[in-house]
């Protein structure tokens, strides 16, 4: 793995490159005080991996980072700093780890380690799906992870995404609907590790950058997802675009296998589930009425039956 490091002060440079050449797989291929000639230097030294100093008299290492993933968006980041309080705003980058200085071995190892784990996985493409009509099942690669959240808030904070339809959420918004009850500096608080340990859940498997931080909101990208939620709307639309095409909406039907997050007691849950109980009661009842009318009893009958479900 290709690395360099990005810091102001002489001294920290050193330290940190004498520890990373003890780590097997790891080529410290150029050292900066001045970001600016790393940035200007990326199309030579290609590097996997930056070590980014947050506190720089020229561009601060949030802003560097920015500025090389625009360049180089496979590599990774980790921050350092003398100041751990710097920890939260690097929440919303794409870092995969922030460090205090100065550096210790064993830390530094560990980080590494970490991510030598992701970027293997991050070579293969994982199979994420969830559903959550009925029950809350995410499973990778077909394999359930429901039971491996770190907080009962993490999990809530990623359904609670996940229901958004990968919209941008307010962080304001965010913690009314899911910490009403603190003050809004303790929701704040809370927000930002429930967040940090989301993140660090979806990287142990190796997906990256699909929680997302821009501008005081949060979403999740569902590109690479299979989910209930949006096929049940994309089914929806379709039947709308063309009212003769009825396998959209026995389509939909079929995804519909309870309320909303049923298992799931969130409050904010209620004004979701409405309307698609609604569009579902209504597909059965345009369904019942397509077959009685062309004599297919058997099949009219079976979409009664998940009326009384």
């Amino acid at each position: 793995m290709k690395v360099i490091i990005i810091d102001d002060e002489y001294y920290a440079l050193r330290n940190l490159k004498s520890k990373l050449e003890k780590i097997d797989g790891i080529e410290v291929v150029a050292m900066y005080e001045d970001p600016a000639i790393a940035l200007d230097e990326m199309s030579i030294t290609q590097p996997d991996l930056a070590f980014l100093d947050i506190e720089m008299p020229e561009i601060d290492g949030i802003n560097l980072l920015g500025m090389m993933f625009k360049e180089r968006p496979d590599m990774d980041f980790v921050f350092t700093s003398a100041y751990h309080a710097y920890v939260t705003e690097t929440l919303e980058t794409k870092a995969l780890d922030f460090l205090v200085k100065p550096v210790k071995f064993e830390q530094l190892y560990v980080t590494l380690e970490k991510i030598k784990k992701i970027r293997t996985k991050s070579s293969i493409v994982h199979k994420i799906e969830v559903k959550c009509f009925g029950d809350f099942v995410v499973a990778i690669d077909g394999k359930r992870i429901d039971d491996n959240w770190r907080t009962k808030k993490t999990e809530e904070l990623f359904a609670y995404l996940l229901c958004m339809n990968g919209k941008s959420v307010s962080r304001d918004r965010i913690i009314n609907d899911i910490w009403p009850e603190p003050s809004m500096e303790k929701g704040y608080a809370n927000l930002y590790t429930t967040q940090y340990y989301l993140k660090k859940r979806l990287d142990t498997f190796g997906i990256q950058h699909v929680l997302k931080s821009r501008l005081g909101n949060i979403s999740l990208s569902l590109e690479d997802m299979k989910l209930d939620l949006v096929e049940f709307d994309l089914f929806s639309e379709r039947y709308h675009e063309d009212k003769s095409k009825m396998e959209m909406l026995e389509q939909m039907v079929e995804l519909y296998r309870g309320l909303l997050l049923e298992n799931k007691p969130y409050s904010w849950t209620l004004n979701i589930q409405q309307p698609y109980e609604v569009k579902f009661d209504n597909a059965l009842d345009i369904l019942i009425q397509f077959y009685r009318e062309r004599g297919d009893e058997k099949t009219a009958e079976y979409y009664e039956m998940k009326k009384m479900f």
